[in-house]
């Protein structure tokens, strides 16, 4: 059951990226002008960070690497952990295109909570991609990267999954819920007949 949920997790949150446009994939030297609202986002990914990191630690495990600095920028997927430099790469609103704003405008209205669009990217982006990235940066801790991409980003959502459910399983109930939303309006992917 888990791992069928992962599995959804996965598609639904390719899906999301699939959604970004080309403009998506600015570089750093493009991120937001408001730097006093970019310091108050980068402590908040900070505090979020160094939970993460705290927790894997209160579970006994000793980590290799340093806590990967954070960029703030607009990377496809709209976070993007590059183990090379050990740097984590996150959306930050301001940077997305109109259009890449209007569609979480739309997304947040499919989901009906009565929220606005960036807070749905805040919710999506900053907390669960987020955290899924982090998990990467443990793959890389742990020396499990995998050849196989799919595998890997599995494992990346089974870490956030177990750190949600431990820190804030209300948080993990609603993104199971938007997930299972979008999964149910997105094109099945997969030819007919096939698994």
């Amino acid at each position: 059951m888990l791992r069928h949920k992962c599995i959804q997790l996965t598609i639904a949150l390719s899906f999301l990226a699939a959604l970004a446009t080309t403009a998506s994939a600015q570089t750093a030297g493009t991120a937001s002008t408001n730097a006093s609202s970019n310091d108050a986002l980068i402590a908040e990914l900070v505090a979020l960070r160094d939970s993460f990191v705290g927790q894997i630690k209160a579970e006994g495990f000793k980590v290799s690497l340093p806590p990967p600095a954070i960029i703030l920028d607009n990377p496809p997927s709209y976070g993007d952990y590059d183990d090379k430099k050990n740097l984590l790469h996150i959306a930050v609103w301001s940077a997305l295109s109109p259009d890449d704003q209007a569609r979480f405008s739309k997304l947040a209205d499919m989901l009906g909570e009565g929220r606005t669009g960036e807070q749905a990217f805040e919710d999506g982006v900053h907390h669960w991609v987020f955290i899924h990235e982090l998990g990467h940066w443990w793959q890389a801790c742990e020396h499990k990267t995998e050849d196989f991409h799919y595998a890997t980003e599995y494992g990346a959502n089974r870490i956030a999954a177990a750190y949600w459910r431990l820190k804030d399983p209300e948080f993990m109930r609603r993104t199971q819920r938007k997930m299972t939303m979008v999964i149910a309006v997105m094109p099945n992917p997969v030819p007919d007949g096939q698994s």
